[in-house]
């Protein structure tokens, strides 16, 4: 599992960039960490990557959004999650997440990943765990 240490929003930046060339259709991106480390921030700059045009904030209580990503992607649609009120799976159903996380015209991000285990069983599944780093700045670490 590689760590980089991100010490500014425009590495922060370059990182949602390097990783947005990488996405494909059906591929869901689990994001765990304490509050404030990251996650949101994270989302809005991937979402700005793949030429999202509408602000993206996290759906605390509306649990999910959709956005049209920009053309030349090899996917139409990000899926935002966010499950930090969520207990069980069921929850997520309710708003269609079955429909949407692995389907193979849309990348799907999941804030609190780590509130939903049973995600990480998902095919396309690779997590990203964010941290503070000693001195400032953020880790994340990348599993495949």
């Amino acid at each position: 599992m590689p760590t980089i240490t991100l010490q500014s929003l425009d590495e922060v930046q370059a990182f949602a960039a390097r990783l947005a060339k990488k996405l494909k259709g059906g591929d869901i991106l689990g994001l765990v960490g304490d509050l404030g480390s990251g996650k949101t921030t994270f989302t809005q700059m991937l979402a700005f990557e793949l030429g999202v045009k509408k602000p993206v904030k996290s759906p605390t209580f509306i649990l999910m959004q959709l956005f049209d990503v920009g053309h030349g992607n090899a996917f139409r649609r990000l899926c935002h999650v966010d499950a930090y009120r969520i207990e069980k799976l069921r929850d997520l159903r309710t708003v269609g997440f079955e429909e949407y996380a692995g389907a193979p015209d849309i990348v799907t991000v999941v804030e609190w990943a780590d509130r939903v285990p049973e995600i990480a069983a998902r095919t396309g599944y690779r997590e990203l765990r964010f941290a503070f780093a000693p001195g400032g700045g953020r880790t994340v670490t990348m599993t495949d």
